[in-house]
């Protein structure tokens, strides 16, 4: 890992503490940080950007320095944090929104910052706002933001701070042999139902009993209405717990269903797993995964924490919530040479899971002589379906070893995958 601030770049630091989160509910914006030690005595100032990189030049934050101290004369500790924290003292005047082109929202919240601070994903390019913001951060307004549009916010191994759909459909399989075993499984109280308060305005006077709210300009009567599910999978017995959000009212009647299904997706899955896996940055907060609890069972979910530890690879302590159990079958790869079995290899995957495996060569000894043997496709490839899976690839010869008697030793080659003529001896082919 190394470290970039203005010009210089400093590659003898210590393990950079850095555990990004971000919250798919859409109930908070996460507030991101890094802390590391760099060896130098250099002194750095705060108020600028650092970039952290991995060694092979791929981004993992680009944060704003708050503190850049020596805790001694070869040591310098800096702390940064992600822009999303500048965000907090923008205080945003009161506006009443009547459906405000979410490009025109986000301008005034990250003004301070400029466009190419942020990023949204095309899918919210015609979205619209339609409520009452009070004077409030533009933080705060942010997160109004992300969760009537059912989004969540990645600042991390971005440039930007980037706004993105909760993604419910596309799922990553951390692989078992990148996961440390075991990880742990855990259960949340039940959540028994999920209330979410809409609101709807009206210009004019407010009677001595109405709610009401102002821009500075216009004065607006309020009203209020709650939209309640209840959770089916609770039992009768368990004690009344319930997640409400209210006062956040930009939540419309138009929106407000939306919000409360998919808190409920959230709240009434009750499991949350932790697990420890080899990643390099190709797993992370608010990917949906699939991953191996034990060798037969699958759990898939929101990854809401990453906590990296480092050494010839990247390692991190994965949180996931919520998580479900997954269907899955056992696919089974049958490796064949002429009609005759010559390995076999069993696979748990996901139903619905479309795999592909790279086939190997394989190294076999059959009657004092020796083979290699060469799949004639490059992986098995197909789709997890109920029932299982099984999958017979080819194999031919490639090299046929006789180690003989008297010392005698005969390499025979038998087929290959390719042969060319070198362009500069034709003397001389390669074969592969």
């Amino acid at each position: 890992m190394k470290i970039t601030v203005g010009v210089k770049t400093y590659t003898d630091i210590k393990a950079p503490n850095f555990a990004p989160q971000t919250d798919v509910t859409g109930s908070e914006v996460t507030l991101n940080d890094l802390e590391v030690d760099i060896n130098t005595t250099d002194t750095i100032g705060i108020g600028q950007y650092l970039f952290l990189y991995d060694d092979q030049d791929n981004l993992w934050a680009k944060y704003w320095i708050t503190y850049a101290e020596h805790i001694d004369k070869q040591t310098l500790r800096i702390k940064a944090d992600s822009q999303l924290k500048l965000l907090e003292r923008d205080i945003l005047d009161p506006v009443m929104f009547s459906a405000e082109p979410i490009a025109d929202v986000l301008t005034e919240i990250f003004a301070s910052l400029g466009s190419s601070a942020y990023t949204i994903d095309s899918s919210f390019t015609n979205e619209t706002i339609t409520g009452f913001c009070p004077e409030q951060s533009a933080k705060t307004r942010l997160q109004w933001v992300c969760l009537v549009l059912g989004a969540y916010i990645q600042s991390f191994f971005s440039e930007t701070i980037n706004i993105l759909p909760i993604d419910e459909e596309t799922e990553t399989l951390i692989p078992i042999e990148k996961t440390y075993w075991k990880p742990s499984v855990t259960y949340r109280d039940y959540v028994t139902a999920v209330n979410v308060k809409a609101y709807s305005y009206t210009q004019g006077t407010p009677a001595t009993t109405d709610a009401w709210v102002t821009d500075n300009t216009n004065t607006y009567i309020q009203e209020e209405q709650n939209f309640k599910l209840s959770n089916p999978d609770a039992p009768v017995s368990v004690l009344t717990n319930e997640i409400t959000v209210e006062g956040i009212t930009i939540v419309n009647s138009t929106n407000v269903s939306a919000i409360a299904s998919h808190l409920a997706k959230y709240y009434f899955k009750r499991q949350e797993v932790d697990l420890d896996v080899i990643n390099n940055a190709e797993y992370i907060p608010g990917q949906r995964v699939v991953v191996y609890t034990d060798e037969d069972t699958l759990a898939v979910g929101f990854i809401e924490s990453c906590a990296f530890s480092y050494g010839i690879q990247a390692r991190s302590t994965i949180h996931m919530t919520p998580v479900e159990v997954r269907e899955s079958e056992k696919l089974t790869v049958i490796y064949s040479y002429d009609g005759m079995q010559i390995g076999k290899i069993e696979y748990t995957l996901p139903v619905g899971y479309a795999f592909s495996i790279e086939n190997p060569y394989l190294d076999m000894q059959l009657s004092r002589h020796r083979f290699i043997f060469r799949p004639t496709t490059a992986a098995a490839t197909g789709t997890m379906v109920s029932g299982g899976v099984t999958v017979t690839v080819n194999y031919e010869i490639a090299l046929d070893y006789i180690p003989g008697e008297g010392g005698t030793k005969l390499l025979h080659i038998v087929s290959v995958d390719d042969i060319a003529q070198d362009e500069t001896d034709n003397t001389l082919v390669e074969i592969t």
